[in-house]
């Protein structure tokens, strides 16, 4: 589940960005200064939780939880296998990148398409973010 800004706490101090190792808190647009979570980037490591001064981070309860429930990298079928965490995405489709072990990174939705083998095991954060995008007023 990746976290969010919780505008009411949020001082606009900037240390969870400076904090996040991912690059997926920013500052937005808005004044005075907002924060915002880029929920693909976030990969729920907390950093960000242990140097906010007030409570201005929560969960968003929208978001899968990286290598956790709803995560295919958490069963044993997919054991040594990682994900680019939002670090680098396909640039054909923008889901993360995966690795077996040994072998190169690669985009498992774009190699299933092209070998014409239908359905692979995706992120649920892309597929939610997607979702997101596709819907009305999105």
């Amino acid at each position: 589940m990746a976290l969010e800004i919780d505008l009411d706490e949020c001082l606009g101090c900037g240390a969870c960005e400076s904090a996040c190792p991912q690059a997926a808190i920013t500052q937005g647009a808005a004044f005075p200064v907002v924060y915002e979570v880029d929920p693909l980037r976030c990969n729920d490591c907390e950093q960000c939780l242990v140097v906010c001064p007030v409570d201005g981070l929560v969960t968003a309860p929208d978001w899968a939880v990286c290598h956790g429930r709803g995560c295919p990298l958490s069963s044993h079928r997919y054991e040594g296998v990682e994900c680019s965490e939002g670090r680098e995405l396909c640039p054909t489709c923008g889901g993360v990148l995966w690795r077996a072990p040994g072998s190169g990174w690669a985009c498992r939705t774009c190699t299933a398409e092209a070998e014409g083998s239908g359905h692979a095991a995706g992120c649920p954060k892309v597929r939610r973010s997607r979702r997101l995008a596709s819907a009305p007023g999105g």
